[in-house]
C-alpha cells in the first residue's frame, strides 16, 4: 500500500457500498477460502456458476461481512439471460417462455432490489459517483469467472440521450467500464450514440419497453469485423436496452456480444 492510500484510509475509511458501515481489514475472512465448484456441464452449461466465497475472495476492501452474506447475489444465472435460477433448475423460464435477446450471453450481479438497488439508485439519480468504482469492482470479480471473458477485446457502456447526460452530468455506465476496464485490462470504446430520447420505461410491459427502444442507438464508429465486445449497463429488466444496443452492434461489426450488469 502506498503512503498516500494509507494516509486516505485513514482519513476516508473505506465503507461498504451498501450498508456504509466501516471496513474492517478482516472483515470478509470467511470469504477468502476457495471452494469446490459444480462444473457448467452438470448443471445444463451455465456459464454463470460460481461461489459467493469466489467472488469476495478479494473483496476485504469493497463490501462488509454482512452484505456479503445477505445481499440478494445471483449465485446461479442463466448464462444467456443473466436470470436467476434455483437450485436443481436447468432451464431458465424467462427464455424458455419465449424471450428472444440479440446478446449472446449475460452476467448480472445481484438481484435489483434491497440494498443492490438502493446502492444503484443512488449512484445513477443522486450524484454517488464514487459508488461506481467498488460496484465496478464486485461486477469484475464475477466477470473474471466467466468462461466468455478471455476473448471479450473491448467494453461499450451503454449510452444515455445527449440532453438527459447533461442534465445528469455523467453516465453511470461509462464510470463502471471505466472502473471494469481497468480492473480487467480491457479498453472501453464509446461505441454506441443514443439518438432519441427514450424517457422512462416504468410501467412498460416488455413488448412496449422493445418498441419504444427501437431505432434508438446509432453504432458512431467502426467496429472490428467478428470482434467480442462486452456491452456494460446499471440494470437489466425486460432485456430490451440490451436487446437494441447488440442489434445496433452486431449491425456494425460486432460478431458476439456479452453482456454485463449490477443487477437483473
Amino acid at each position: 500500500m502506498s503512503m498516500l492510500s494509507f494516509l486516505l484510509d485513514i482519513l476516508y475509511p473505506p465503507r461498504c457500498p451498501f450498508c456504509g458501515s466501516l471496513l474492517r481489514a478482516d472483515s470478509n475472512e470467511s470469504f477468502l477460502k476457495e471452494p469446490t465448484v459444480t462444473t457448467g456441464e452438470d448443471i445444463a452449461g451455465s456459464e454463470d456458476i460460481y461461489s459467493r466465497r469466489v467472488i469476495f475472495k478479494k473483496s476485504t476492501k469493497i463490501i462488509c461481512s454482512r452484505c456479503a452474506e445477505e445481499l440478494p447475489w445471483i449465485v446461479r444465472g442463466c448464462a444467456r439471460c443473466g436470470c436467476p435460477l434455483e437450485e436443481g433448475d436447468y432451464n431458465c423460464t424467462y427464455c424458455s417462455g419465449g424471450a428472444y435477446f440479440s446478446f449472446d450471453d449475460c452476467c448480472a450481479l445481484g438481484l435489483y432490489r434491497g440494498e443492490i438497488r438502493r446502492a444503484v439508485h443512488r449512484l445513477k439519480y443522486h450524484g454517488k459517483m464514487s459508488l461506481a468504482v467498488p460496484l465496478g469492482k464486485l461486477l469484475s470479480l464475477k466477470l473474471a469467472r466467466m468462461t466468455w471473458i478471455s476473448s471479450v477485446e473491448c467494453l461499450v457502456p451503454v449510452p444515455l440521450f445527449g440532453e438527459r447526460q447533461r442534465w445528469r452530468g455523467y453516465n453511470q455506465a461509462s464510470l463502471l467500464a471505466g472502473v471494469i476496464g481497468k480492473e480487467l485490462q480491457l479498453p472501453v470504446l464509446e461505441a454506441l450514440v443514443r439518438v432519441r430520447d427514450t424517457g422512462s420505461q416504468t410501467g412498460f410491459n416488455r413488448t412496449q419497453r422493445k418498441k419504444n427502444l427501437h431505432g434508438a442507438f446509432d453504432c458512431s464508429q467502426e467496429l472490428k469485423r467478428g470482434s467480442h465486445i462486452l456491452l456494460i449497463d446499471d440494470v437489466l429488466t425486460s432485456g430490451a436496452t440490451a436487446h437494441e444496443a447488440s442489434c445496433v452492434l452486431k449491425n456494425g461489426g460486432a460478431g458476439r456480444v456479452s453482456v454485463a450488469v449490477l443487477a437483473r
